[in-house]
């Protein structure tokens, strides 16, 4: 039977390589804002650690070792913590601008909820991963979880288009610099969703050890505001 795509080594290798690069332009950028732009650089630079972490995360995503891939959880899971309470301290702004009377007002807000809903799924979906469950409810609770990160993301980049193409807001700098940076914002969290779903490669291996199983496809039987982005 011919091996499945998403089974193929050299195409997770591909997938885990742009998502990785999205995470490492991005982050680049982020520093590039810091140095050229005054305002809100203390949170800038914060995010910067925190978008380091997921960096890290994402390189260490090409190791098999499980040692390497418990510090890719456990960075991953700090990460993406770390940068949700951080957006927690934008909500009062958020939200006390909204007027449903101001449509960018209201896809502000919406694009925020999503940023946070999209980093909370996805965090769970990796604390998930260490659940006393069967390999068949392990894969279809992961799949699923990963699943509706990848349209929180979607909804959340399309809604930031409009956002800075219509009404202007949200731009750093460029328009072009800044939607670079969202589409680069966007692969980054919505490529490492859609690595934690890929099978593992077909190979001699071991029995797989608890926790990683998620990564086989083999069932057993038995089952102008500033806001952070």
């Amino acid at each position: 039977m011919k091996e499945s795509i998403f089974k193929n080594r050299a195409f997770q290798t591909i997938i885990k390589l742009i998502t990785a690069l999205s995470f490492t332009l991005f982050t680049a950028y982020q520093i590039y804002l810091a140095i050229n732009i005054d305002t809100n650089r203390v949170g800038r630079l914060i995010g910067i650690v925190f978008y380091l972490l997921l960096t890290v995360a994402a390189y260490l995503s090409f190791s098999e070792k499980d040692s390497v891939w418990t510090a890719h959880s456990v960075l991953t899971v700090a990460g993406l913590v770390l940068l949700f309470a951080m957006r927690l301290i934008n909500i009062g702004t958020v939200f006390g601008n909204l007027s449903f009377s101001k449509p960018a007002t209201v896809l502000n807000a919406a694009i925020y909820i999503l940023s946070q809903l999209g980093t909370l799924v996805l965090t769970a979906g990796y604390i998930m991963q260490r659940a006393d469950l069967t390999r068949r409810q392990m894969k279809i609770l992961i799949n699923t979880l990963m699943t509706i990160a990848i349209v929180l993301f979607t909804l959340h980049f399309i809604l930031e288009c409009v956002l800075m193409i219509k009404y202007r807001m949200n731009i750093e700098q460029s328009l072009k610099l800044t939607l670079v940076s969202r589409v680069l914002y966007f692969v980054g969290f919505a490529g490492t969703a859609f690595c934690f779903m890929l099978p593992a490669p077909k190979r001699k291996r071991k029995e797989p050890k608890a926790g990683r199983f998620i990564y086989s496809d083999e069932e057993d039987g038995d089952d102008e505001i500033d806001l952070v982005i």
